[in-house]
């Protein structure tokens, strides 16, 4: 039972759910060391190639955002051909306008039939460029480039805060696996003692020495372990494609580890919790984001201020304009018939009342600016009392882990004692072989502890981001 309950803690450390297509060809890639596996995902990671995506579509944003800065030119042309157009043509016959007896002579006005209007043709050719320019806008403009900029930043920590959990998790994993591996070894031990163990107690129990319980319970022992194989090489499998999901390279084997990259901890030398919150409060990009949410408020609050009540904004407009019934270029006398014309506007707008809604807009983003402060105040709060309980935790690690290697130095002498007594012909077998199983035992618990202990140690580097200070 105590090696089913080591199994079940191991289990927690590592998801069962895999995709049927991360099982691909063998890997035959070069050495497999955690930065190994965390440059790979840096090129390959699913959820890595979605934030980028994000963040080519936040810097689009962005620069969507400077375009309203400048002039909006846009051009229209307009052919209209009318069956009748609307103004006919204007004619004076002669002497429509009175005749004069000048000395036996009439003088007619006009004196001959004239076309004053020759009216509208039946086609009308238009052409337009229209400017518009903001001139002054209260500030939204320029604030609203300034809020891109700082979301388009944010999408960048997010690629490096996913970085860092994906490096972390690769750490957990392969220093997992390592163990796991010394793990499996004591179990196959264990098996062989307890295989042996149950073939002294079959003897004991046909000559009478024992009951057919203590048979049975040897038995049990034995299923356990096997059981407990059975889970832990579940769980290694298992490990080995969460790191060839992370990673993106496919088919990855136990075997394709090298563990040479292992490092001891005692060679891990912690630093103090202040290191470790301010290599946060200056890297971290979780601490950067809040920090930015912040200004992206304070950005929306002078935002929602430039569009109040009775402040205008002010544009320019203007209109080229090429009109006439003649197409340019192409008709006689297009440059008689047609006409050329400029436009100029100067337009102020603002909302005089609208039922209180810009103001309620600025009491509600008011509102996100104060909680982006507690939410700021609250991470880094956070991150501190995470920093000292992964310092609490790693501490009870060591201390564990070197209580499990007194109680292994006491196994090892026990051990030998039953061993020189088995030799000497005045001990049991049996009792020496308990007391290797209980040397596994404690070699298992150890190992475990092992895991725990890099857990939480990969967790606080990723936590202060302090991985590229450790392991250079």
């Amino acid at each position: 039972m105590k090696i089913l309950k080591l199994i079940i803690m191991l289990s927690i450390l590592i998801p069962l759910s895999v995709s049927a297509e991360e099982i691909q060809s063998p890997y035959t890639g070069t050495e497999i060391t955690p930065e190994t596996l965390f440059q790979s995902a840096i090129d390959k990671n699913i959820d890595l190639q979605k934030l980028d995506i994000e963040r080519r579509q936040a810097d689009i944003d962005r620069r969507n955002a400077e375009a309203s800065a400048f002039p909006t030119v846009e051009f229209q042309t307009s052919l209209t051909y009318q069956t009748k157009p609307l103004v006919e043509p204007i004619k004076l016959t002669a002497g429509q306008l009175g005749a004069y007896d000048i000395g036996g002579s009439t003088i007619l006005l006009p004196n001959e039939d004239m076309t004053i209007y020759k009216g509208m043709e039946n086609t009308h050719y238009e052409f337009k460029i229209i400017v518009d320019q903001p001139v002054f806008t209260w500030g939204k403009i320029s604030n609203s480039i300034l809020l891109y900029g700082d979301v388009a930043e944010t999408a960048v920590l997010k690629i490096e805060s996913s970085r860092n959990e994906i490096r972390t998790r690769i750490y957990i994993y392969t220093y997992t696996l390592y163990f796991i591996e010394k793990i499996e070894e004591h179990l196959r031990q264990q098996e062989e003692n307890a295989q042996r163990l149950i073939t002294i107690a079959d003897e004991s129990y046909q000559n009478g020495f024992i009951l057919y319980t203590d048979l049975l319970k040897a038995k049990i022992q034995a299923k356990e372990l096997q059981i407990a194989q059975a889970e832990l090489t579940e769980q290694k499998e298992a490990a080995v494609l969460s790191l060839s999901q992370l990673s993106g390279i496919k088919g990855l084997n136990i075997e394709d580890f090298d563990f040479s990259f292992i490092r001891s901890i005692d060679e891990l030398k912690l630093k103090s919790p202040e290191w470790y919150l301010e290599n946060s409060l200056s890297k971290s990009p979780e601490v950067q984001m809040l920090n930015i949410l912040r200004n992206i408020n304070e950005l929306k609050v002078k935002i929602s201020e430039g569009a109040g009540y009775f402040k205008p904004d002010i544009g320019l407009h203007f209109e080229l304009g090429y009109s006439g019934p003649r197409f340019p270029f192409i008709e006689a006398d297009w440059f008689g018939e047609d006409s050329l014309g400029l436009n100029s506007t100067i337009a102020f707008q603002t909302t005089l009342f609208d039922g209180g809604k810009l103001g309620y807009q600025i009491e509600k983003d008011t509102q996100e600016l104060d909680k982006a402060f507690h939410e700021y105040e609250l991470g880094v709060d956070r991150i501190y009392h995470f920093i000292h309980e992964s310092l609490l935790k790693l501490e009870l690690n060591r201390q564990n882990i070197e209580y499990y290697r007194l109680l292994k130095e006491n196994d090892q002498q026990q051990i030998e004692l039953r061993r020189t007594r088995y030799e000497a012909g005045s001990g049991d077998e049996s009792e020496m072989l308990k007391e290797q199983l209980q040397l596994s035992i404690n070699t298992i618990n150890e190992n475990k502890e092992m895991i725990d202990f890099y857990r939480n140690y990969f967790a606080l580097l990723g936590a202060s981001s302090a991985f590229e200070d450790v392991f250079k």
